[in-house]
């Protein structure tokens, strides 16, 4: 069978070619059409999330005031298309994310006409001196191939918005403004990362801390104020903040205190906003800085204030804590930084220590020390972050002058307990009882301490160490008598001793001794109850000596009515001491921690004297109120309990001497 001129076969390879060519246009309809609206879909959904992510970042950052650990946060720069088993796609988008301004000195946000309530940091918040800090944005700018009119996404200034050539849009609300709370965070560093992959970025607090400094306007006419480079218009930075603009400005029963929002030209494409507050209202400013990416600066300490009060009252014999704080422009404080400190003046008491180095709060801890023979006053305590020298003024930021003013010992001092003790009156005089010279001693005390007490010893220590007997001229067989024994207090219930024969000095009395023949009972003071204190009569080298103008350091020990004992220790010169020639005694006492083995060492260099001439350093390391434990300026690894009171004794060349008392911690 033959088939010639067959033509079926024809009409097969003609319908292949036509179906080719539809599947071939069909694929390109895909290829062109529905592949690129698949990945437009793809890009929109990252966009979407990277946006989200964004407000992340700007979580972190507006959280770095409260923060003070680093904060890593995940950003998506670019995305992949799903893969395709016909169809291609384009390479794979990317984005970029940069900062903008961030290390820019010139693009900066300040703040104006603000000064701060309290004294010390208005130094610093003046109100007249603009405070610049340099901040800027971080943007997020897509490289997608399909999805072109996606914005760029921007943080600055709290806010997150995307950024479109019609306009803009805001994702966020802003957090530097909330009634009467301004938080401002700048942003430090610079960043450019560009990639189709996800990127970490690290928010670090360069400062922060919940700080706030209370600040107001300047002046009557004066607005508090806060000025940035932005990319939004005014009219944009009004909508964000319309819940704080104050419709009816001055009216402060509405919580609402910015005034207005001011716009000006900036450079390029920028604005310079400018929020300005409503007068008369106190302001909670607090500052961070943040910082992203490389070049990220640390700040250095900009002033130093005081934390608590500014002026303290202190008794003589007492002390009393200071504390300061290093903060750095921010407002947050600054470590290992070291803080200088003098009392102006001679005879003026002492700081405990004068120099020291800022702990991770920034604070300082002084102790000033008023010793007995302080001459009350006002005096100026002294601190600055630079060496103190006859340049100093207080009113400078790193330099802080705190008025000390001492008031007569009517508080405990010298080893009174709490907010009362034994007072010496200042009145101590040398009388003769027996035609000879004025070799006796007498003076009064008043009972500040609250409660009913009654003496039990008395120590008596001459600072001149020729001066070693008491004795009186009578005999002991004549009644008990204010000057007829060695020792005599006249108080509620009277008390003495009698030594036949006298009793070498220095020495700790015990006044009711059962031993003595003449010996009366522990005498009494009411609270407010003044005793008067007769001690006949001394001599030198086995001679009565005339005691004007010698000083006797005297340590009464008591027991109170209601449980415990106590004592207090002071010098009595008769005829009165020359305050202003006599030596500041103060010293520190420290150990080697838990390698100290319950050894103390004791410093006392920075005692000072007018003259300079510091001739003793004399210690009573046992609390017995005798000066015959040690000598020199410094001790080293003695062994003293805790909770002693131990005491030292400075005497200058002229005889002049001043005691001062610390309890072994």
């Amino acid at each position: 069978m033959t088939f010639t001129g067959d033509e079926r076969a024809q009409s097969v390879q003609v319908g292949a070619v036509l179906l080719f060519g539809v599947l071939i246009i069909a694929f390109s309809s895909y290829q062109a059409f529905a592949v690129p609206e698949q990945n437009r879909e793809v890009e929109f959904n990252h966009n979407q999330q990277v946006q989200t992510q964004l407000q992340d970042l700007r979580n972190a950052i507006i959280s770095v005031p409260g923060q003070p650990s680093r904060q890593a946060v995940s950003v998506q720069l670019g995305t992949r298309y799903p893969s395709r088993l016909v169809a291609t796609n384009p390479g794979p988008p990317s984005g970029l994310l940069y900062t903008d301004g961030t290390t820019n000195e010139s693009q900066n946000l300040t703040v104006r006409n603000a000064e701060a309530i309290t004294p010390e940091t208005a130094d610093y918040w003046d109100g007249a001196t603009p405070r610049h800090y340099n901040t800027g944005a971080i943007a997020y700018k897509p490289e997608y191939n399909v999805y072109g009119e996606a914005p760029e996404t921007v943080y600055e200034h709290s806010v997150v918005y995307n950024q479109f050539r019609e306009g803009n849009i805001t994702l966020s609300e802003q957090a530097m403004v909330d009634g009467r709370d301004i938080t401002l965070v700048a942003l430090n560093g610079s960043l450019s990362r560009s990639a189709s992959d996800s990127v970490t970025v690290d928010v670090e607090p360069k400062s922060q801390s919940s700080r706030t400094v209370r600040v107001t306007n300047t002046t009557g006419t004066s607005n508090v104020s806060v000025s940035f480079l932005s990319r939004l218009p005014a009219s944009e930075w009004n909508e964000t903040l319309d819940e704080e603009l104050d419709t009816n400005p001055g009216n402060m029963s509405n919580e609402r205190y910015v005034a207005n929002v001011t716009q000006s030209e900036g450079p390029g494409s920028l604005y310079n906003i400018t929020i300005v507050f409503e007068r008369g209202a106190t302001y909670r400013l607090k500052m961070a800085k943040a910082g992203v990416g490389t070049k990220v600066t640390a700040e250095n300490d900009a002033y130093l204030t005081t934390v608590d009060d500014n002026e303290i009252s202190v008794q003589q014999g007492g002390d009393g804590e200071i504390v300061l704080e290093v903060r750095d422009a921010y407002n947050n404080p600054v470590s290992g930084v070291t803080v200088n400190g003098s009392v102006e003046g001679s005879n003026t008491g002492s700081l405990t220590p004068d120099t020291e180095s800022s702990d991770s709060d920034g604070r300082v801890k002084f102790v000033y020390n008023a010793s007995q023979s302080t001459a009350t006053g006002t005096y100026t305590v002294q601190f600055s972050l630079d060496e103190i020298d006859g340049s100093f003024v207080g009113e400078t930021p790193e330099n802080v002058s705190i008025p000390v003013t001492v008031t007569e010992a009517n508080q405990g001092s010298g080893g009174g307990s709490g907010n009362s003790g034994l007072i010496y009156n200042e009145d101590a005089v040398a009388l003769d009882s027996d035609g000879g010279p004025d070799g006796g001693v007498q003076f009064s005390v008043t009972n500040e301490v609250g409660d009913t007490i009654t003496i039990t010893t008395v120590a008596i220590d001459a600072v001149d160490e020729n001066i070693d007997f008491l004795s009186d001229s009578y005999r002991n067989y004549r009644d008990p008598a204010p000057q007829e024994n060695e020792l005599y207090i006249e108080a509620d219930t009277d008390g003495y001793t009698d030594f036949n024969g006298g009793t070498d000095i220095p020495r700790v009395i015990d006044v009711d001794n059962q031993e003595r023949d003449l010996a009366g009972p522990n005498p009494v003071m009411s609270d407010g109850s003044i005793a008067t204190f007769h001690l006949f009569e001394f001599e030198r080298f086995g001679v009565q000596t005339g005691m004007t103008g010698e000083s006797l350091t005297i340590t009464v020990t008591y027991e109170l009515s209601s449980g415990g004992t106590d004592s207090k220790m002071f010098t009595v010169t008769p005829g009165g001491a020359n305050t202003s020639a006599q030596p500041n005694a103060d010293f520190t006492i420290t150990s080697n921690g838990g390698e100290s083995n319950g050894k103390w060492d004791f410093d006392a260099s920075q005692s000072s004297d007018p003259q300079g001439d510091i001739a003793a350093y004399e210690w009573d390391l046992d609390g017995d109120g005798i000066f015959d434990d040690a000598n020199g300026q410094t001790l080293e690894k003695r062994r003293v309990s805790s909770g002693t009171k131990v005491a030292l004794r400075v005497v200058d060349a002229e005889g002049n001497a001043d005691t001062v008392r610390k309890e072994v911690p």
